[in-house]
C-alpha cells in the first residue's frame, strides 16, 4: 500500500512539474491565453497540494493502523510461544511421570510374578470380578435402554405419522365442510338433520309429539311444527346464514374480520325479522306460543349475540325466541316434561274418576249387605219362634208317643236348639264427601 502512495505522490508531483514548464514556456504569450494558463496552473496547484495532504494524511492512518496491528500481532506471537514452552513442559512433566509410572509398575509386576504368579493372577480375578460384573451389567441396561429406547421412538414415530395423517384428514373435512357449509343447499339440509337429531335426542316422537316440513292452511311451511299440552304448538325454522362468519374466520386482518362478523351479525337480525313477518298464527291448528329461530351452531349463535347483544329481546318482543343446539335441547326437554306433567294430571283424574265408581259400587255392596241382614234377621227370629213352638207344643206329643211305643228304639232325639247369634250391623257410609283425587 505504501509503494501505491508514493508512485501517486510521484505522478502528482510530475504532473504539477510539468505544468510548471508548461507555464515557463508559456510565460511570454502574452494576452488572455496567458492568463487562463496561469489560473489552470493555479487550479492545479491548488489540486496537488490538497490531494498530497489528503495522501499524507491517510498514509499516516495506514502508518499508525500497521503499527497497532504489528504491536497487536508481536502480543499474539509472544503469547502464542509462552503457551508452547508452557504445553512443552508439560508434556515433558507427563512423559517422566508415564516412564516413572511404567518402570513402577514394571518392578512390582516382576517382583509380584517372582513372588506367586498364580496368586497374583487368582487376587487380580478376584479384584476385577467385581468390575467385570458391574461393567455386564451397565452394558446389560445400556441395551435395554437402548431397545426401550428404540421401541419408544417407533412407537412415537407411528404415533406422530397418524397424528401426522389424523391432522391432514380433520383439515380435508373442514375444507369439505367449510366448502358445503357455502353452498345453500347443502347448509339447508345440515340444519334440518341437526334439527332432527336434536328433537330425536330428547326423546320425541314424529307425528305424535313433532311433524317436519308440515304446509300450513296459510302455505307456510316451517321445519318442525312441535305439539304442547291444552292444544298448543310452537314452529321452530333452523337458519344457516353462516357465510358471513365464515369469511370472518378466514380474514388475516382484524378491520376485515370485524367488518365480516357485523355483516354476520346483520344477517342473522334481518332473518329474524323475516320470520317474525311469517304468518305462522293463522295456518297452524292449535295455539301458537312463538315460533324459534334454530342456529344450529353455538360458534354461529354466541358469534351473533357478541356483535349484536339485543338479539335475543328483540326477538322475544316479536315472539321468535333465538336458540342454539344447547338451548334447543333445554327448551325441548321443557316440553317434554310439560308433556309429563299432563300425562301425570290425566293419570290422577283417571284414578279420581276410578276411585268414585269404586266407592259408588261399595255403597251399593253394603245395601246388598244390609239387606242380607235384615232377611237372616228376619228368618232368625223366624226360626226361634218355630223352635218354640216345637218344644212347646209338638215335643211334649212325640214324648207321650215315645213312651206308648209308638217310635222306633233307635230314633235319634228330636230336641232343636234356638239361634243366639246376633249379627253385626252393615258399615255406615262416612259422613263428609269423598275428596276429589284430581
Amino acid at each position: 500500500m505504501s509503494d501505491w502512495l508514493y508512485l501517486f505522490i510521484g505522478f502528482i508531483v510530475g504532473a504539477a512539474l510539468g505544468a510548471l514548464g508548461a507555464w515557463r514556456f508559456l510565460r511570454a504569450t502574452p494576452g488572455a491565453e496567458t492568463a487562463a494558463l496561469n489560473a489552470t496552473l493555479n487550479e492545479l496547484r491548488s489540486q496537488a497540494a490538497a490531494r498530497e495532504a489528503e495522501l499524507k494524511r491517510e498514509l499516516n492512518e495506514a502508518r499508525t493502523t500497521a503499527e497497532r496491528q504489528r504491536d497487536v500481532a508481536t502480543q499474539a506471537q509472544t503469547k502464542l510461544e509462552s503457551a508452547r514452552e508452557f504445553f512443552a513442559e508439560q508434556r515433558r512433566q507427563i512423559d517422566e511421570m508415564d516412564k516413572k509410572l511404567r518402570e513402577t509398575f514394571g518392578a512390582l509386576a516382576a517382583k509380584a510374578l517372582q513372588n506367586n504368579n498364580e496368586q497374583f493372577v487368582t487376587l487380580a480375578g478376584e479384584r476385577l470380578e467385581p468390575l467385570r460384573e458391574q461393567l455386564q451389567r451397565y452394558e446389560q441396561n445400556i441395551k435395554s435402554l437402548e431397545k426401550a429406547r428404540q421401541e419408544a421412538y417407533g412407537g412415537l414415530s407411528e404415533r406422530l405419522a397418524s397424528l401426522d395423517q389424523r391432522s391432514e384428514k380433520l383439515g380435508n373435512e373442514a375444507a369439505q365442510l367449510v366448502a358445503a357449509l357455502r353452498q345453500p343447499g347443502a347448509k339447508g339440509k345440515w340444519g334440518e338433520i341437526t334439527l332432527r337429531r336434536i328433537v330425536e335426542l330428547t326423546g320425541m316422537l314424529p307425528h305424535c309429539d313433532f311433524e317436519e316440513q308440515a304446509t300450513t292452511a296459510g302455505g307456510q311451511r316451517p321445519d318442525l311444527i312441535v305439539r304442547l299440552p291444552n292444544n298448543r304448538v310452537i314452529a321452530i325454522d333452523s337458519k344457516v346464514n353462516t357465510t358471513s362468519y365464515l369469511d370472518a374466520v378466514a380474514a388475516t386482518d382484524d378491520a376485515e374480520r370485524k367488518q365480516h362478523m357485523e355483516k354476520y351479525a346483520a344477517t342473522v337480525r334481518s332473518t329474524l325479522k323475516a320470520l317474525a313477518a311469517k304468518d305462522y298464527v293463522a295456518g297452524i291448528p292449535g295455539t301458537l306460543e312463538f315460533v324459534v329461530m334454530f342456529i344450529p351452531g353455538e360458534a354461529f349463535f354466541s358469534a351473533a349475540l357478541t356483535q349484536d347483544p339485543d338479539l335475543l329481546i328483540d326477538g322475544v318482543d316479536q315472539k321468535v325466541i333465538l336458540t342454539s343446539p344447547s338451548t334447543l335441547i333445554a327448551l325441548l326437554l321443557a316440553v317434554r316434561h310439560g308433556w309429563q306433567q299432563q300425562q301425570v294430571a290425566e293419570n290422577a283424574q283417571r284414578i279420581a274418576d276410578a276411585g268414585r265408581e269404586l266407592y259408588d259400587r261399595l255403597m251399593t255392596f253394603v245395601e246388598h249387605l244390609e239387606k242380607i241382614r235384615r232377611g237372616l234377621e228376619i228368618a232368625t227370629d223366624a226360626y226361634n219362634k218355630a223352635v218354640g213352638s216345637w218344644s212347646s207344643r209338638t215335643l211334649p206329643s212325640a214324648a207321650k208317643l215315645r213312651e206308648l211305643g209308638a217310635a222306633r228304639a233307635d230314633a235319634p232325639a228330636l230336641d232343636l236348639s234356638p239361634l243366639d247369634t246376633s249379627l253385626r250391623p252393615a258399615p255406615e257410609p262416612p259422613e263428609a264427601d269423598t275428596p276429589s283425587l284430581a
